[in-house]
């Protein structure tokens, strides 16, 4: 009984099953393809996956506070696209940044408000801004050859090293950082968390729900841009339909994580472990001959685990809740008063 409950214990610790998972499958593919974790492939591993990981990380905050973003992957294409479009028309390396953050910029702003001003629901808002963002990229490939670019310090985004590790890995690794911080350390990331459990309950309490969740769309289409920057300094061309599908990774990653679809509940630290375990799975197909075509069978298989891993963890957690509390001979412990709850959780009672 003490192992069992140990071990729930564990497995209901937010990213400690997929951190688990993820050792477990770099070894089978370290077995399987010895050239799994050498110094190349790592560095392609890494590369590849930092796109990815930006937007899955921005993803799981929209679903942490109760959204779903389904627009991110063409964003980070179209993002990459005017990228590379300032770049061919000869501004400079920044200029080019600025260009790519900010389309993704608009486009979550332009999401945030259509579902907080106008009440529209996000799966379809974001579904017609993945057409918009897809639908723009096509045009502007075909008005403009996005490639041959040789402004200096671009490909370096990428393929530059600081201490043996690539440039790439150390922007990401800021950015994730700062994202766990704000989301757990600060007011308006613990609002996050609130709306996603309760949105009515938060706007009672004093939260302006309708700004919080227009600041998570806003930093879900701000990481969708860097990771559309990325993207073009990875591959030095941008292509029509760059980025479609990526959204579905995304999502698969964030649900691995542990992220709830049901908001209120994830960590960018666990979406970051989850994006990586796809990566892994990806790179260890690859490298062993399978037809890339069956990672996306392997995603869709991935979200169904997920989310059925996820409910099973919930249930373990409130089943041991509920022993401790018949098993407890000082009887139950009496509840915490509303307003403290609300105090603690949201940072503060006071509408914004």
């Amino acid at each position: 009984m003490s192992f069992q409950r140990t071990a729930s214990r564990i497995l209901s610790t937010n990213g400690v099953p997929i951190a688990i998972a993820l050792v477990i499958v770099v070894i089978i593919f370290q077995i399987m393809s010895p050239v799994f974790l050498t110094p190349g492939s790592v560095r392609d591993y890494i590369n590849n996956a930092i796109p990815i990981l930006l937007l899955t990380v921005g993803v799981a905050i929209v679903i942490v506070g109760g959204g779903i973003d389904l627009s991110v992957g063409t964003v980070a294409g179209l993002s990459a696209g005017t990228t590379m479009w300032a770049l061919v028309s000869g501004a400079p390396t920044w200029i080019g940044v600025l260009a790519g953050v900010g389309t993704g910029l608009v486009f979550g702003l332009f999401n945030g408000l259509m579902i907080t001003m106008f009440g529209i629901n996000d799966f379809i808002v974001t579904l017609a801004t993945l057409n918009i963002a897809g639908g723009l990229l096509i045009v502007l490939t075909e008005q403009v050859p996005l490639q041959g670019v040789t402004t200096p310090g671009f490909s370096d985004l990428v393929y530059g090293n600081l201490l043996g590790i690539p440039t790439a890995f150390w922007i990401a690794a800021a950015i994730f950082v700062l994202m766990q911080f704000f989301l757990i350390r600060t007011v308006f990331g613990r609002r996050i968390f609130a709306i996603g459990i309760a949105a009515s309950a938060a706007n009672v309490a004093g939260v302006n729900v309708n700004r919080v969740r227009l600041g998570t769309f806003v930093l879900s289409g701000v990481l969708a841009g860097a990771a559309g920057v990325l993207l073009a300094s990875r591959l030095g061309a941008v292509q029509a339909f760059l980025g479609s599908g990526y959204e579905f990774i995304a999502i698969a990653g964030a649900v691995l994580g542990g992220v709830s679809l049901a908001g209120g509940r994830g960590s960018v630290w666990a979406a970051v472990a989850g994006g990586l375990m796809l990566a892994s799975l990806q790179q260890g197909l690859r490298l062993n001959g399978v037809d890339p075509v069956y990672f996306s069978i392997v995603t869709g298989l991935c979200i169904v685990a997920g989310v059925v891993f996820d409910r099973r963890i919930q249930q373990l957690a409130l089943t041991g809740i509920r022993k401790r509390r018949s098993s407890s001979k000082s009887g139950p412990t009496p509840p915490v008063p509303a307003k403290t709850r609300e105090t603690h959780l949201l940072g503060t009672g006071k509408q914004d």
